[in-house]
Parts: C-alpha cells; sequence; structure tokens
C-alpha cells in the first residue's frame, strides 16, 4: 500500500509509537511517506528517514493558528493516490480529516489514533474540542483508541460514530525494557525518584517536587528525565520550595530504560493521558511505579500505587509508603514485569497493520 502518516508531536511517546510503526509497515513492504515537522523540531524526522520511508516536512503546532490553513493545503496534495492515511494526535487528526474530506479526488482509507483526547485538556478550549472531535469523527473510517478506558471516555463525546472506534492498546519491547542489565549513575546513599517525560503541564512534573518536599524520608532525590518548555517553571517551583539541590535534570532520552533501572520508585504524575508509554516501559523494566488515575493506568491492574490526579498529598504518602519498605517495592516490581507481558509491542503493530490491510481489501 501507498500510506501516508502524519503527526504533529516530533518527541515523546506519540513519536516514538509513529517510528515503530513506519519502522514495521517499511518491513513489511508498504510504502510510507511520513509528513511531520523538521528534524529541528525533533528526532521523528530522522527516525523515519533510516526506517526508509520518506518524510515530508509540514508545520504542525500543538495550539491552533493561522498557519494551519497552509498546512491544511500541504496535505491535500500529499493524500493524492494514497490507499491509506494514518494521523497521529488530535491536530494531525482534525487538519487531516479536514484534508481527505476537502478532495474530490479518490479519497483514501483514513485511520485516526489521538493518543489522547483532545478535550482533556480542560479549561475554556475542552468544549470547543468536544465539539470538533464529534463533528470529524465520522471523517475517518476508523479510530484507534490505545486502551480500553481511552474509546470508554470517547463514545460519549463521538456520538454515532463512536462504532467506528477500535481499541489498539499500546504495546513495549520486553527485550529492550526488563530489570536486568546497566543503570544509570546515581548517588547510593539516598533514595531517588525518577520521573520521565515532557517537561510539560501534561506530564505533571510539577506535582512529583511539591510531593518531593513534604516527603518524611529525609535527603530523597528525584530525577526528571526529559526536555520541553516548562523547565524554567519547574526549576523556580524547587527553588521556591527549598528542594532544588535534590533535582536532578537529565536531557530526554530516546530509551530510557538504563533510568528506570536506577530508581527506587518510578512516579509518573500525568495530568491526561491516552495510555503512556512511560508506563509500559517502567513496568517492564520491573519498577516500583507510584502513577495518577489517567486513562491506560489500568494497565497496572495492582502492580503499582495509583493515585488522584493534582493529588500531591496522596502522591507524598504513597512515595513514602514506597520508600519505607524495600520488599513492597520488590513486589511490586515484579507484578509490573508480569503485567507488561500483556502489552506486547509485536502485537500492537501487527493489529494496526491488519487494520491497515483490512480497510483497503
Amino acid at each position: 500500500m501507498n500510506v501516508l502518516i502524519v503527526s504533529q508531536p516530533t518527541s515523546g511517546g506519540v513519536a516514538q509509537c509513529v517510528r515503530q510503526l513506519t519502522e514495521a509497515a517499511v518491513a513489511t513492504g508498504h510504502d510510507v511517506t511520513v509528513a511531520c515537522p523538521s528534524a529541528s523540531e525533533g528526532p521523528l524526522a530522522d527516525w523515519v528517514t533510516a526506517a526508509g520511508a520518506t518524510h515530508v516536512p509540514v508545520k504542525l503546532t500543538r495550539e491552533p493558528e493561522l498557519g494551519d490553513l497552509r498546512t491544511l493545503i500541504v496535505l491535500r496534495k500529499l493524500i493524492r493516490n494514497r490507499d491509506l492515511v494514518h494521523l497521529h494526535s488530535s491536530k494531525a487528526g482534525a487538519l487531516g480529516r479536514m484534508a481527505v474530506a476537502s478532495t474530490l479526488r479518490r479519497r483514501p482509507k483514513v485511520v485516526f489514533t489521538p493518543h489522547a483526547w483532545s478535550w482533556l485538556v480542560g479549561g475554556r478550549m475542552a468544549a470547543l474540542y468536544r465539539g470538533i472531535e464529534r463533528i470529524l469523527a465520522p471523517l475517518a473510517d476508523r479510530i484507534v483508541a490505545v486502551s480500553v478506558a481511552e474509546a470508554e471516555v470517547g463514545r460519549p463525546v463521538l456520538g454515532p460514530a463512536a462504532s467506528r472506534t477500535v481499541v489498539i492498546e499500546n504495546g513495549i519491547d520486553r527485550t529492550r525494557y526488563h530489570p536486568d542489565g546497566p543503570r544509570a549513575e546515581r548517588d547510593l546513599t539516598a533514595p531517588l525518584l525518577v520521573c520521565v517525560g515532557r517537561l510539560s503541564e501534561q506530564k505533571g512534573q510539577d506535582i512529583a517536587i511539591r510531593a518531593l518536599s513534604q516527603l518524611d524520608i529525609p535527603g530523597v532525590r528525584l530525577r526528571l528525565v526529559g526536555s520541553g518548555p516548562e523547565r524554567s517553571a519547574l526549576e523556580d517551583l524547587a527553588a521556591e520550595l527549598g528542594v532544588a539541590e535534590r533535582v536532578e535534570w537529565v536531557a530526554h532520552q530516546d530509551e530510557p530504560v538504563l533510568e528506570y533501572r536506577a530508581a527506587d520508585v518510578v512516579v509518573a504524575p500525568s495530568r491526561w493521558d491516552g495510555m503512556s508509554l512511560v508506563l509500559l516501559e517502567a513496568m517492564a523494566s520491573g519498577c516500583a511505579i507510584v502513577a495518577s488515575d489517567v486513562l491506560g493506568v489500568e494497565a497496572l491492574n495492582g502492580a503499582g500505587i495509583v493515585v488522584g490526579k493534582d493529588d500531591v498529598v496522596a502522591f507524598r504518602n504513597a512515595l513514602n509508603t514506597m520508600l519505607a519498605d524495600p520488599d513492597l517495592r520488590a513486589g511490586y516490581g515484579e507484578q509490573a514485569r508480569q503485567r507488561s507481558a500483556d502489552y506486547d509491542l509485536g502485537h500492537t503493530l501487527a493489529r494496526n497493520l491488519a487494520l491497515w490491510s483490512d480497510l483497503c481489501s
């Protein structure tokens, strides 16, 4: 098949999913073009080129802007003569579906994977985003939810088009992410919390910093692994709360398995998600995990502690409990590793490729 993949994110979990799907599709023999921002915006462009796909740079930003009209015109040209278009993230999903709907030529099949519903961002835009998704939902032949919970939350918003939703849960390569092997360097005299993800409001690193400042156990260190727009604000918060000297900053890692292995506890304080790859990576790495109650966290199924999102006190209490009991951490880590077997990357990729084939047959 001649396939166009469109992605707004060029780093983080969504970009990793696009990278893996592109590699699998090219290996299967499909002719794949990936439209996403240029290499200066993140590693995805180089990843897909290395996989043997064609990269076409397009301007895609998280927020709506006037330049979206130009991007819409570019996407209309790119979809010509394609068998299938697979759109990743809400921004790519909106512009891509509008581009397909506006063409007078033979329309390709359309798959949309939001990775997290746009309206979960909240605030004044939530109602508008719900309305947009309900209007655009019929323009996709299939909408892929990456967790069962994401599908359930989406159905009442999408209306009749919710029947187009299928669940293909995110997966993890357990041959790369596992407990055994080298670990990142750390201070062995102090407990270490590790939080991996883009430094952003969504990933909730501020919650981890606030919880750190309230822990009963002295000397605990927090390692934030990632890059993003909230770095300066998070540094200011750590200084304000008097824990700046106990917060470690590590640049984005494409495969942060060494950081997971170094952790006493992995903290996943996201405010919204579809199914976090960080959660699956930490599970496969055999980590003790404290996570917020967002979509996809059901993957833990008891193999960790889940607390309310934005609940600093609950995070503090859970971390105190984890850090005080090495046997508890070890038990949770073993359970998490076992649970991760249900989220195999090969199965995820095979189901996506089978969906493409079924739509185009």
